[in-house]
């Protein structure tokens, strides 16, 4: 027997964010928890310059590029231009940005060498997003699957530029302090935040680090 998706849909066409994604034509509600968290925080700006080079991960279908590209378009009003390297990593083919060739995405699965090589190869990065997360089962699977991928971004670290910030997707756990209690030793500002647009009965979080060191 097939999924029923009724209540999925009816609870998507009831949700304030994807209307407004829907009315603003995002391509996703996630567009919202992105732009709500630099409000907050400037992830994209506290160094006083709009970020060079960026790794979003978990990026299809692309509303957090979709953002940079916004915020980048609005910097260069006052700006210089300079030329950046925007990159989102899913194991989903990202619809392209055709009117922003400085945004670029590749299918890799970040658990793979090959994914390793390429952000090596391509970094340091001013900023390291992740916005991953399991398909969700509805149990303590998803919890178990996230932690993993949260210790994996763990290691994308030693290709973070120097001050650079991260904004990363956790679910509330009891694995949840330990992971900020070790991230916070390598940040000037390691903050967690649930955005107002993340859905109020979701577990996610996310975790805002500020000003890398080694």
């Amino acid at each position: 027997m097939g999924n029923n998706k009724g209540p999925w849909i009816s609870q998507q066409k009831s949700d304030k964010y994807y209307r407004k994604s829907k009315v603003d034509h995002h391509r996703a509600r996630s567009y919202y928890k992105l732009e709500q968290i630099d409000q907050k925080y400037h992830v994209l700006t506290s160094r006083g310059r709009f970020p060079k080079s960026i790794l979003d991960l978990g990026a299809a279908p692309g509303a957090w590029l979709e953002y940079i590209k916004n915020q980048y378009e609005k910097q260069l009003q006052n700006l210089k231009p300079s030329k950046p390297s925007y990159v989102g990593i899913d194991l989903r083919t990202i619809r392209p940005f055709e009117e922003a060739p400085f945004i670029t995405s590749y299918r890799y699965d970040i658990f793979k060498p090959e994914c390793h090589q390429f952000i090596a190869e391509n970094g340091p990065w001013d900023v390291i997003l992740s916005d991953l997360a399991p398909k969700t089962a509805g149990d303590f699977r998803d919890i178990a699957i996230q932690e993993e991928m949260v210790s994996q971004v763990f290691t994308f670290l030693k290709y973070l530029k120097n001050e650079g910030n991260i904004v990363v997707k956790i679910f509330q756990s009891e694995q949840t302090d330990p992971f900020v209690k070790e991230w916070s030793e390598k940040f000037r500002l390691l903050k967690r935040i649930k955005p107002e647009a993340s859905r109020s009965k979701s577990r996610e979080l996310y975790i805002v680090g500020l000003g890398y060191f080694r």
